[in-house]
């Protein structure tokens, strides 16, 4: 993966991860509902670009929404995480496997069946700054997702 699309998947992973809506009452709560849902997401640098998917957000997937943007490419902390209230706010450092570092600032706001979320990368690449933006807004389906196609089995090394 080249260090701009890696970069645009952190912030859609960041994205990603703010992605799970609060319950499915008719109020706002700092609660999360598991469920099904609609993610449209863009990343930003120079040009754009764009998708739309279905996610399941299972129950043990609740405090990942507590705990800032991140993913498998990259380590991250926030000093500043601020969540409630429908509102969710991070400032933080993601730091990959080379010790490369990546400043993040991520907002948005949820509700019970809705929630929109804006994510900025601060990084350089030899040397230039550059600033990755991604965004996703997400619509709740249903409460059940679909059953999970069967996985495939690994093939035996002769």
């Amino acid at each position: 993966m080249t260090r701009p699309a890696a970069l645009a998947g952190l912030a859609l992973a960041g994205a990603a991860m703010l992605a799970i809506p609060a319950s499915a009452s008719g109020q706002q709560t700092d609660t999360i509902l598991p469920g099904y849902w609609e993610y449209r997401s863009k990343v930003s640098y120079g040009v754009s670009s764009s998708s739309v998917e279905n996610r399941c957000v299972k129950p043990a997937d609740v405090e990942k929404f507590f705990s800032g943007p991140s993913n498998r490419h990259y380590k991250c902390t926030y000093p500043t995480r601020r969540v409630g209230n429908g509102k969710a706010e991070f400032d933080g450092v993601c730091v990959d496997k080379r010790g490369r570092k990546a400043f993040v600032t991520a907002s948005g706001t949820y509700s019970p069946k809705y929630f929109q979320l804006n994510a900025r990368i601060k990084t350089s690449i030899i040397g230039l700054p550059i600033t990755p933006t991604g965004s996703i807004e997400a619509r709740w389906i249903k409460a059940d997702c679909p059953p999970e196609p069967p996985k495939k089995p690994k093939k035996k090394k002769s």
